[in-house]
């Protein structure tokens, strides 16, 4: 006869879909950050100032938060031209395959995806625009096209792992930093700049039209790992390589890709509920949440690396910078 295993089986582990997280956020954004870890609560607190005990409990963490949350939602008016100048450092990336979008982290150095820029060869045939934007007459009048420089720097981490490039970009007329003319946004390390259930803003140029920018209305739904969290927001292809910021403008990741609609095996399905195939057409597929690289995962694999000529005759030179600006250094 054959042999009868007696162990009881271990219940199925149930799929947690990003519809449900973000279904879970939207219910009620106030509480979110209550299932946040301790420590990302207590290194929230300390990014913004708020005064705990020396060895809290997390009783008084969270009512620490909770008086700071309850306050009325008001924003200095500086928000607004603070947001203005992180725009500024964001530019579109068209290879000859891709659209994409990029942003300034350092005077020389722009941040994208591995997917969009894959190797130094795709990188000096791409052309980035910064100040591609419409003005009061829907007109784009200011935009100004810089090129690539990999032979600078050229440091990736495939899509399969963390998705991002940093390349070079090249001087301005008078060699001039690009940098120095469109700013940039600093790569810091820490944690805790946001929890779940804040508000995220994405700087963008979706599918390569003018830059476009989603504000306050898209909530971060969590922080899956050490590598990846998850928001809303309105993206689109071409969106790939755009900053992800908290209300205060810090970044917190950077946007990768959109997440699907799932049954409950896991599978992608589609409006109708059918899993999705390779015919199923984009405007069938359900779109619920986006998943962005953490800027800490990023830093820490930069800061691992060992940079040799292969990524660049000025690499070294440039990441150190890189990291000096975030206060990484």
């Amino acid at each position: 006869m054959p042999r009868i295993d007696a162990r009881p089986q271990d219940p199925p582990r149930r799929i947690q879909r990003p519809q449900d997280r973000r279904n879970a956020v939207r219910a009620a954004p106030e509480l979110a950050w209550r299932r946040e870890s301790p420590d990302r609560k207590i290194s929230y607190a300390e990014r913004h100032g708020i005064e705990l005990p020396s060895e809290p409990t997390e009783r008084q963490i969270d009512e620490a938060l909770e008086r700071v949350f309850a306050a009325a939602d008001f924003l200095p008016s500086r928000w607004l031209t603070d947001g203005a100048k992180r725009c500024d450092a964001v530019a579109r990336i068209l290879t000859a395959r891709e659209k994409g979008t990029g942003f300034l982290v350092s005077p020389w150095l722009l941040l994208t995806n591995n997917h969009v820029l894959a190797d130094p060869v795709v990188a000096e045939g791409s052309v980035v625009t910064f100040r591609y934007v419409e003005d009061g007459r829907s007109r784009i009048s200011r935009s100004q096209e810089v090129a690539l420089d990999p032979g600078r720097c050229f440091v990736t981490s495939p899509e399969s792992e963390l998705d991002y490039t940093l390349v070079a970009v090249s001087p301005l007329v008078g060699g001039k930093a690009p940098g120095k003319v469109f700013g940039g946004i600093p790569m810091r390390a820490a944690t805790g700049k946001i929890l779940s259930g804040h508000p995220v803003n994405i700087i963008q140029h979706p599918d390569g039209r003018p830059r476009e920018i989603a504000v306050r209305n898209n909530l971060l739904i969590g922080v899956d790992d050490d590598r990846y969290l998850t928001y809303e927001t309105d993206s689109e292809p071409g969106s790939s390589g755009a900053p992800v910021l908290s209300d205060a403008w810090e970044l917190v990741a950077l946007h990768r890709s959109a997440e699907s609609a799932r049954n409950d095996r896991g599978e992608q399905i589609d409006v109708d509920g059918r899993v999705v195939t390779p015919a199923t057409s984009e405007s069938r597929r359900v779109w619920v949440a986006n998943k962005g690289v953490r800027i800490s995962a990023i830093v820490a694999d930069v800061q691992a690396r060992t940079l040799g000529e292969d990524a660049g005759r000025e690499a070294h030179a440039l990441v150190e910078e890189l990291l000096r600006i975030g206060g990484n250094r």
